[in-house]
């Protein structure tokens, strides 16, 4: 073009050039400007594809593109980060990004401007940003300052990452973390893990706590922690962990430590192995158990107290009763017998012999009935041979009188129970119509034994005159009453008893299926 306009300077300045010349130039330089400009629109054409295909992936993109000017307002963002805001692109852009993010986060945010300022590199924040009153989600973003090479001013390039389902997963995390950390702590638990490939063990700060071991300069090294431990009790759990990291097997083992005073501390390990993409490791629990096997201690040695007084209470009832039997014989049926002896000596000088073997053979029968009576006191023959409610009704016959008239009703289920509780239940029939012979001066007496459903009940009830004093002032001056107190308390049972000028009213209940710990 500048040569076609020096040849029409030229021709101006009259230089001659034929017509037919310059027009033949003149096409050849509107076929040149043609072709330009097709090659022009062509090249224009491709641009725009490129750009058409760059545009769709800003739009499709699966996460938030913005481009922010230098004072952080909104110029360009792509489809995902207007969904992400859930407002119109008219509405987003010229806008300030600050607006969206969370009043709590917004140091943050310009924290994260301010270091884009000063560094080159991409920087990144996580903040939370508002969508409307009712929602919130969390955005990691990403930024990058650049400079815009057609007007000389800086942008801001940023991605945003949705990740609040991330964030919620992980304040969920550290939520269950915190609670169970609490829970440990409030169980007096600490945790503890080992590598197995390079042995070394981790202790939390609790666990460290409950070993006394200085979580700063402990090493994690085995033999370190195997010192801690009590001599005796060294060896057993040096070789329980080789058998748990060899053969995979849980562990679950209580040994003993020496602390720091010199005094001896109970501990309780548990753990199992725990595999992993990347590694294989041991993890598990620390119980300081010293109280409870303190507890247990104590426990055993009141059980072996309550054994000795159980033994001495049975030594002494069996020396009690052998002292009875003593006197028996010796106020009853020794004296007859000495009587008879004399009545047998009486013959030979006596001149009226049948009077005197008459003597003696009402002797005779006196002994034998003192020492049925003895044997009967001892083991009543009649409830071993013809069951409970045969022998309930042979004390209401025996000992019935005039003076006082006794009734009974025994439920025939009774029959079925163990042949021992039987007899615990014999014996408190026994002491309980003693009792209203000795002190009741009742003149009538009421036995019932029945059962509801699996439960024994016997209910005795007199129209005497009642106890002296409170029903503990009872319980505490009357043998009688401490003694069916104690065998109803060996049958598991409970006893009410209440006593006024009209009577007393004695009921106890028991599990059938209960047997008392030591005979009768």
């Amino acid at each position: 073009m500048l040569h076609l306009k020096k040849r029409i300077v030229d021709s101006g300045n009259g230089i001659e050039k034929n017509r037919d010349e310059l027009l033949g130039e003149l096409q050849i330089y509107q076929l040149e400007l043609e072709m330009q400009n097709e090659q022009l629109s062509y090249s224009y054409e491709m641009l725009e594809h490129e750009r058409s295909k760059f545009a769709d992936f800003f739009d499709l993109a699966p996460i938030g593109y913005f481009v922010l000017d230098h004072r952080g307002i909104v110029e360009e963002a792509n489809q995902k980060g207007i969904i992400l805001f859930g407002v119109s692109r008219k509405m987003l852009l010229s806008k300030a990004f600050r607006t969206f993010v969370h009043h709590e986060d917004r140091d943050i945010f310009y924290a994260f401007i301010n270091r884009m300022n000063s560094s080159e590199a991409k920087e990144s924040c996580e903040v939370k940003a508002i969508i409307d009153e009712n929602k919130s989600i969390y955005l990691f973003l990403e930024g990058l300052k650049v400079k815009n090479k057609l007007n000389g001013s800086f942008q801001y390039y940023i991605t945003a990452i949705d990740n609040t389902v991330s964030k919620l997963a992980q304040q969920r995390l550290l939520n269950t973390k915190q609670r169970l950390e609490m829970t440990l702590r409030a169980s007096g638990t600490g945790t503890w893990t080992m590598e197995l490939a390079e042995k070394i063990l981790t202790f939390d700060d609790y666990c460290s706590s409950i070993l006394e071991i200085n979580s700063v300069q402990f090493d994690g090294n085995i033999q370190n922690f195997v010192k801690i431990i009590h001599p005796d009790d060294q060896s057993y759990v040096r070789e329980a962990l080789r058998i748990a990291v060899s053969d995979f097997l849980p562990l679950d083992i209580e040994f003993r430590i020496i602390t720091k005073r010199r005094s001896i501390k109970y501990i309780s390990a548990k753990g199992h192995r725990v595999a992993n993409v990347s590694a294989s490791y041991f993890a598990g629990i620390v119980v300081d158990v010293t109280d409870k096997k303190l507890l247990e201690k104590e426990s055993l040695e009141l059980k072996n107290e309550k054994q000795r007084l159980v033994l001495a209470a049975t030594f002494d009832a069996q020396e009690k009763e052998r002292y009875r039997i003593s006197n028996a014989l010796h106020d009853s049926v020794c004296q007859i017998l000495y009587g008879i002896r004399l009545n047998l000596q009486g013959i030979k000088l006596a001149s009226d012999k049948k009077q005197e073997l008459n003597n003696a053979t009402m002797l005779l029968d006196e002994a034998i009935k003192e020492t049925r009576m003895i044997s009967y006191e001892l083991t009543p023959s009649v409830l071993r041979d013809f069951g409970f409610t045969a022998g309930v009704q042979e004390v209401v016959h025996r000992l019935s009188s005039s003076s006082m008239i006794l009734h009974s009703h025994v439920d025939p289920s009774i029959e079925n129970i163990h042949k021992e509780v039987q007899l615990y239940l014999f014996r408190i029939v026994q002491e309980l119509v003693n009792n209203c012979l000795k002190h009741s001066n009742a003149t009538e007496v009421k036995i019932a034994v029945t059962m509801d459903a699996s439960q024994v009940i016997l209910h005795v009830a007199d129209n005497g005159i009642g106890f002296i004093g409170t029903n503990e002032e009872a319980l505490f001056k009357g043998s009688g009453l401490r003694a069916i107190k104690n065998r109803i308390f060996l049958l598991a049972g409970t006893m009410d008893f209440t006593s006024s000028t009209k009577g007393t009213i004695v009921s106890l209940r028991f599990n059938s299926s209960q047997q008392p710990t030591l005979t009768s």
